[in-house]
């Protein structure tokens, strides 16, 4: 039976021991995202000892019970704890997020040659020749000189991709000096620059964008398909029509303005507009993009896919084993028939019976397509 379990370790050290009666836990693995843990867990529970000190928590995963493994991203730091020193039950809750969180206790330091422009660390200047790995590799390796992220480690060069790819998008980009590491990390990726996933419990790699990450197990000689009833319990799906728009109003710098309009978008209601102001935007290509991309998720209604997982009746496809966030697998769809959907999320819980369950957030091509647009648009604000 699919199972849970929790084991504490020294920061950036050796392995503690289990924490075997947990009162619950939810995890969830979010794609190019940082990971997070809540748990909870009694003061008068074997093990609680070990969560008096600053430690770190691993989530194993098991398929039988016998063979426990801890994915790469399965690794989280203990940050907050809350409890009422009164309840004799001894109940605290417990928040840590992914082992990359770390990133946010290195900040951004002005070049020891190079001057600041107006407050900021300028990459690709007056060339836009920076990639999003040389960036990252720089403020790494100058955050480990001066003694910070001591246990931290990572899989890419200035050059090189983790896959050994060569960065292949140049730019150029200012960071104001101060900036912790995790949120100029996270901005390369909002810009659809950089993909990431951590690859071992203190480790972190990182992509070319739409590579690596973003695997089709849909063509594969034995597909990932989750069936209803086998794998999937239920497949509730949200839909809106709040973004529906036909005409899009762009607003850029230098009072820059232009209008796009979609006249293939079923107008229920007639003609329905969305404005936006995006910084960057200075000529028609770029409006151009900015437009369509509100004019895509304008264009129909929009539908969240959540689907419940089921791993009591011989579930085949199991996350973490056979599937992770990026990867696009066939899942039940519209009346439940069979769709290929990329894997956004992955949400698994545990009660304190020992149950397991858990939950997927699904996206179809247009969603990717969506995605694509709102990267290249954030790319237009990376420029020192």
């Amino acid at each position: 039976m699919y199972d849970l379990r929790l084991v504490a370790y020294t920061p950036n050290g050796a392995r503690l021991g289990i924490l075997p009666h947990p009162l619950f836990i939810q995890v969830a693995w979010p794609l190019n995202d940082v990971p997070s843990l809540k748990f909870a867990y009694s003061t008068h529970a074997v093990g609680a000892h070990l969560l008096a000190q600053p430690c770190e928590i691993g989530v194993q995963w098991s398929a039988d019970g016998a063979i426990w493994i801890e994915n790469g991203d399965g690794r989280f730091i203990l940050a907050r704890r809350e409890g009422d020193q009164l309840d004799r039950s001894g109940l605290w809750r417990f928040d840590c997020p992914s082992y990359l969180w770390v990133l946010r206790k290195a900040v951004t330091y002005a070049h020891a040659s190079i001057a600041p422009v107006n407050g900021q660390r300028v990459y690709g200047s007056p060339t836009p020749n920076a990639t999003a790995g040389f960036i990252m590799n720089s403020l790494l390796t100058e955050a480990q000189a001066r003694g910070a992220l001591a246990g931290f480690a990572w899989t890419f060069t200035g050059s090189l991709d983790t896959a050994g790819l060569t960065w292949n998008q140049t730019f150029g980009l200012g960071i104001p000096l101060g900036t912790d590491v995790l949120a100029v990390l996270l901005t390369l990726v909002e810009a659809g620059l950089i993909d990431i996933r951590m690859t071992g419990p203190r480790t972190l790699s990182a992509w070319r964008p739409g590579t690596a990450v973003f695997r089709d197990l849909t063509t594969i000689p034995t597909p990932v398909e989750l069936a209803a009833g086998r794998d999937v319990r239920t497949a509730p799906d949200v839909g809106t029509l709040e973004d529906l728009a036909s005409a899009a109003y762009v607003v850029g710098d230098s009072s820059f303005r232009t209008e796009r309009v979609n006249i293939g978008t079923p107008l229920p209601w007639g003609r329905w507009e969305v404005g936006v102001r995006q910084v960057g935007v200075t000529e028609a290509t770029a409006a151009t993009l900015v437009g369509d991309s509100l004019l895509v998720r304008g264009a129909v209604e929009r539908v969240q896919r959540t689907r419940e997982l089921s791993f009591a009746h011989g579930a085949r496809w199991l996350p973490l084993r056979d599937y992770l966030p990026g990867d696009r697998i066939w899942a039940p769809g519209n009346a439940g028939q069979r769709v290929a959907l990329r894997v956004r999320q992955i949400t698994l819980t545990r009660t304190d019976r020992g149950v397991v369950s858990g939950n997927l957030v699904l996206d179809d091509r247009l969603a990717d397509q969506e995605i694509r647009l709102r990267r290249r648009i954030a790319g237009m604000s990376i420029r020192p």
